[in-house]
Order: C-alpha cells, then structure tokens, then sequence
C-alpha cells in the first residue's frame, strides 16, 4: 500500500522540533577568545591573505523528527545556565517549553539554574502523566504548568528562587498550537512564506520583572554553601512513588495537587499558574513556531528571525530538489542549523555595545538610559510542522527521481 494513504492512518502532522542553547558564561568565554584570535591575526598582518575567522560559539543543537514510527525519548532539563527547556509525547502531542530562572536570586546565595531545571523537570513528568481518552485529544498546557508547579512544592524539593516558563503543545492531530505563557519567555508563529503572524508579547509587571513563579527560602537549605558551576548544577526531578505505596496513596498524591490554588502565594503577592496567558493557533504546512526565552528576543528583532528562517527554509527547498541519494534525511540537520543560527545571532548582537536593539528600546520607553544588546543565557526551540501526507508524497517523488 503507497505510504501516501499509510500516512491517513497516523496523525495528520508531524514536526521537526530543533533546540538550541548556549549559557552567557559560556558565551562570554567564546567571545573572549575570539576576539583575543582576532586581534593576534590583525597584528601579524594575516587578514588580508586569511579567510574571515568565522564566529562559531559553542552552542549546543538537538534535532528531533517527531512523525509517528520516529524513535522519541523525552527530555526535561539542560545545562543552559539559567535556562532550561524540555519536550514529551503525549499521544498524538508534542508538549514542549522552556524556563528561565531569575537571575536576581543570585544576590541572595539563591542559584537560579537549580529552580529552572527542577521546573521544567516537572513540566516533562507533568505532561507524561496527563490522561487524554483519545489519542487526538489535545493537552492542556496551563494545567501541565499548574500541575508541575505544584508537584515541586507537593514535594517539598528544595529548589528555591523564581522562573519564567512558557509551556507549549502542538496536536499532531489537527496542527493546533496551545500555549500558556507566564513571564517573558515568548514566541513567533512564522507562516510559510517565513513572515510572522502573530508575536507573543512579554508579560511584564513592569519594564524588566516579568510575571514568575516562586518558591521562597524558608531557611538557609537553598542558599550556595560554595562557588558552584551553574552548567553542572543539581536539580531535582519528580518524587517517584514507592511501591509499596500503592494505587491508593497515587490517587491521594494526585489529588493533593489537583487542589494547590497556590493561596498562600497569592495573598503576598506572588504570580500562580492561573495568571499564564492563553493563547492557541492553527498551523498549516511549512509553518515554524519559534519559541525562547527573553535571551533571544532582548537581542534579536522578528525581522532578523523572519530572514534567517527564510533563507535556511529556501535552503531546505533546495536540498529536496536535490537529495534523492539521502532521502531527505539532509533537511532535519539543516532546520537543526537554523535552531543554530538564530541563537549565534543573539550572541552577535548582544556583544555589540552600540545596537538598538529590543532591550535598549525597551529600556528607553521606560525611562532608562540603556545601549547595546543585553548579554543573557539564550534558548532556543524551533518547530517546523508538515503535514504528513505531502512529506510522504514528497519521499515518493525522490524514490522515483533517479529512475526518470
């Protein structure tokens, strides 16, 4: 049977889903060493014989093909300095996000990085243990982040400090895209002519304290007894049941959680769950959702972002045309250096001391007097959705191509 009707069968959509991070810290070695590179080949006069160094920081790439039969293993934490980002499968959805602590945290002997990945941990198991009767039932990710958020503190994880997180989930269904967003983590949804259609805005209290969620110290447990590496710092995941427990304290835990209103954060103050805002949209073939944290939009306009994607997606036009030998299997690793590519441009922009970029101007409306890019952690998570049935199409044309 031609794999055109197979393809029916199965979820209408499949995605590539390309992450990519890099740690301020990190970056900011990389860029010493460059520059340092830079400079030893302008004093020997080599630059005019040389090529150009290229500026290539060490930043970290995954590339998943989310298509049903595709091998998956779900992710919930990285070591992006303060960032952290995660993805499952949940029956016919991929859920994914990313977190980003508050760096503030920092001056109290809090580190942040901890209470990221320790969210978005949760996140993961969160999403994985959602009940969905059907397999094309969506997954809510409002409740993915409220049921997370109180599983930290259900188990009294000693993870202290703040997090923006923004939780999303693709219905390989019907192309749906749900997001709850709490902070100034954001997204773009590009069509697919690689323009944008709609630009998540930040959730500001006001200029620089985005809307987080927070788990205070109650003593001195969170707080930094040394100088650690915030790249190999511990978190902590989700409490697994003992089995002795038993089915009854299950439901008993799930229940306990289910009914966290998060009261006592509210009454001081504190942002919940229930002030994420809610969005959702349809995607069509060929359209890209790029989701970060305030790393990349702080630094990089919708503009840049529109033309790199278009000119990676043309690139990918390109190797379809020509890829019969391979398969295609070429396209997913280019989309991956698209992920690359957009969070490198973060870092070249936020080293340059005299751009207008989004923070200045940010900063300006309100009052400050601030230039250039604002050096941060950046994370990036780019999905490319298509529909099923046109990529196997598009496979059968290459099996035919060298037989023509």
């Amino acid at each position: 049977m031609p794999s055109v009707i197979n393809a029916a069968l199965g979820p209408r959509f499949q995605a590539v889903l390309a992450s990519a991070w890099i740690s301020k810290h990190a970056a900011a070695k990389y860029v010493q060493d460059y520059v340092r590179r830079v400079q030893a080949e302008t004093k020997n006069n080599d630059s005019a014989t040389r090529e150009p160094i290229a500026f290539a920081p060490p930043i970290q790439v995954q590339v998943l093909d989310v298509a049903e039969g595709s091998a998956y293993e779900c992710l919930d934490a990285i070591n992006g300095g303060e960032d952290s980002l995660f993805h499952a499968r949940v029956k016919q959805n991929l859920v994914y996000g990313v977190a980003d602590g508050v760096g503030g945290w920092n001056e109290s002997g809090i580190d942040p990085s901890i209470f990221s990945r320790t969210l978005t941990a949760y996140s993961a198991d969160a999403a994985q243990r959602t009940f969905l009767l059907h397999d094309s039932d969506e997954a809510d990710p409002k409740d993915i982040m409220r049921r997370a958020f109180a599983g930290m503190r259900f188990d009294n994880v000693p993870a202290y400090g703040s997090a923006t997180e923004l939780v999303m989930s693709l219905s390989l269904a019907t192309g749906r895209l749900r997001t709850a967003q709490l902070g100034d983590s954001t997204y773009v949804v590009l069509d697919n002519q690689q323009r944008a259609k709609f630009v998540a805005a930040e959730q500001q209290h006001r200029f620089n304290m985005p809307y987080q969620l927070t788990i205070p110290p109650v003593d001195d447990s969170g707080r930094k007894s040394d100088k650690k590496d915030e790249e190999s710092a511990q978190f902590f995941r989700p409490r697994l049941l003992m089995q002795d427990e038993g089915a009854e304290a299950a439901k008993e835990t799930r229940r306990l959680i289910d009914e966290d209103d998060f009261a006592d954060l509210s009454v001081v103050g504190f942002d919940t769950p229930a002030e994420a805002r809610e969005d959702a949209h349809l995607l069509a073939h060929n359209e890209v959702v790029v989701a970060a944290t305030d790393g990349l939009f702080d630094n990089v306009r919708v503009e840049e972002v529109e033309r790199l994607t278009e000119r990676f997606m043309q690139a990918i036009g390109s190797d379809k045309k020509r890829s019969a030998k391979n398969n295609g299997h070429g396209t997913a690793d280019l989309f991956g250096g698209l992920a690359y590519s957009v969070a490198a441009q973060a870092v070249a922009n936020y080293i340059q001391n005299d751009l207008r970029s989004p923070f200045a101007e940010r900063a300006k409306l309100a009052g400050y007097n601030f230039s250039g890019g604002k050096p941060d952690d950046v994370t990036v998570m780019l999905a490319w959705v298509r529909e099923t049935a046109r990529v196997h199409a598009e496979e059968q044309i290459r099996e035919m191509q060298p037989k023509l």
